[in-house]
């Protein structure tokens, strides 16, 4: 257990408890969709003609110490120096071990030497260092009384610097670094008819879980996985809070490189151990198909419900779309239809969404035949039962997974090879019928 109590410290080096030199700031923020940002800040430094040493605070907690970079005209930067000991309980007491300290217990105060602590307990020697030693529950204690506020510890990670000016002024210090703890993720929803037609929006969550805020903040996402070797970071932690979603504008869509930029069309004060919600897509009327879909895993694998739509002009929002999450709403009662993970999407390429399980149609699955051809081929033959209770004709795709070398050599109805062990066949079934599909496959080894 962490120490409850109070702990209290003379404050006798003021001096850490700084005050950043910076006065205004802008922020811009890259933030990539596998847990990390760019944080990249404009801050006015008042600066003397020489050498300097100002020291920069709302830092991120969780920033990668190695990609932090200054920079300015002008000024020429001699070294950086990234200070994150923060001020904690067990920090404290760290710095106290083998000194004299003072804490209260059931209204009774007392002084000894700290030994050592952990979680639990702490180990006081009750006669100044020597003699015996006693052990104290962290959680028995009311306050701890520390004579002194030790040296180099401090609030907030702190960013010093030591440069040289060639002149005296406010001058524009370019601050760049990554940063763990703030991450994106693409949030869509679909308002479906029944029929052929449905509405699209698209918003992200902003997750800031990196210790630090950012107002008026310009966020730009990025789609795309980065490689990036890891680095240590510190971490804290924290609930995020939901907060009010933004008036809908479009966002700007840019290449970069192997990524796309999705340009926040407002500045957004990005809290501390909050969450934000912004709009990315404007509600756009797509053409969507609906039909089902069954893959055998298992012998009584679930009938997926499916929707799909083209992602082009004509018939989807003809932009590449994040992964994330989409949840479909019926367009008459508002009824919620479920919620499924949403894959990349670029342009031109098909989305697939599963609706949920279908419940009036039933498949069963099972090899009726097997054959041993030669030493190194055999054959199987299998049926599928496709019943529909439906009052409806339905579409159905039945999706087979075929392994080495294989071959089909009968067939009830035609199929589409997509992949060199995958192929899929597309069926009808009218209400209230049973539709049966067999096919036979030779495999060589």
């Amino acid at each position: 257990m962490k120490l409850r109590a109070i702990i209290i410290v003379n404050l006798c080096f003021l001096a850490i408890f700084v005050t950043d030199v910076a006065g205004e700031r802008s922020v811009v923020i890259n933030v990539y969709n596998d847990g990390f940002s760019q944080i990249t800040e404009i801050r006015q430094v008042e600066l003397v003609q020489g050498i300097n040493s100002p020291e920069l605070v709302d830092i991120a907690e969780k920033i990668d110490p190695g990609s932090i970079d200054l920079s300015g005209e002008g000024v020429e930067i001699r070294s950086i120096d990234y200070r994150y000991d923060l001020i904690s309980a067990d920090q404290l007491l760290r710095k106290f071990i083998g000194q004299e300290i003072g804490f209260k217990k059931d209204d009774s105060l007392y002084s000894g030497t700290l030994i050592n602590f952990d979680d639990n307990y702490l180990y006081i020697s009750m006669q100044g260092g020597s003699g015996s030693v006693a052990i104290f529950e962290r959680d028995d204690f009311q306050y701890v009384d520390l004579p002194s506020l030790p040296e180099k510890l401090v609030t907030r990670p702190i960013i010093s610097a030591i440069l040289h000016s060639d002149i005296s002024g406010t001058r524009d210090i370019k601050l760049s670094y990554l940063t763990y703890g703030l991450s994106w993720q693409a949030e869509y929803h679909l308002v479906y008819d029944g029929n052929q037609s449905a509405d699209l929006t698209g918003w992200v969550n902003l997750d800031n879980q990196c210790g630090t805020a950012f107002p008026d903040a310009e966020v730009i996402l990025i789609a795309g996985k980065v490689e990036r070797e890891v680095a240590a970071a510190a971490s804290t932690s924290g609930d995020a809070e939901q907060i009010e979603a933004y008036k809908p504008r479009k966002s700007s869509l840019e290449p970069l490189v192997d990524y796309y930029r999705y340009k926040l069309p407002i500045t957004i004060d990005l809290g501390e151990m909050e969450t934000r919600q912004a709009m990315m897509l404007e509600p756009t009327a797509i053409e969507v198909e609906h039909y089902y879909k069954y893959q055998w895993t298992e012998p009584k694998s679930e009938v997926k419900s499916m929707l799909s739509f083209k992602n082009e002009s004509g018939s989807g929002p003809a932009l590449p779309l994040p992964s994330g999450r989409i949840s479909i709403y019926d367009k008459a009662s508002g009824a919620f239809l479920g919620s499924s993970k949403f894959d990349s999407t670029p342009i031109g390429e098909k989305a697939e969404i599963i609706l949920g399980a279908a419940f009036d149609i039933t498949v069963e699955r099972k090899r009726i035949d097997h054959k041993k051809i030669s030493r190194d081929k055999n054959s199987d033959t299998f049926e599928i039962k496709i019943r529909n209770q439906k009052q409806d004709k339905v579409k159905i795709i039945v999706a087979e997974e075929l392994y080495g070398y294989w071959e089909i050599i009968e067939k009830s109805d035609d199929f589409t090879k997509k992949d060199f062990q995958n192929i899929e066949f597309e069926l009808f079934v009218e209400a209230g019928q049973e539709k049966i599909l067999t096919y036979t496959v030779e495999y060589s080894y």
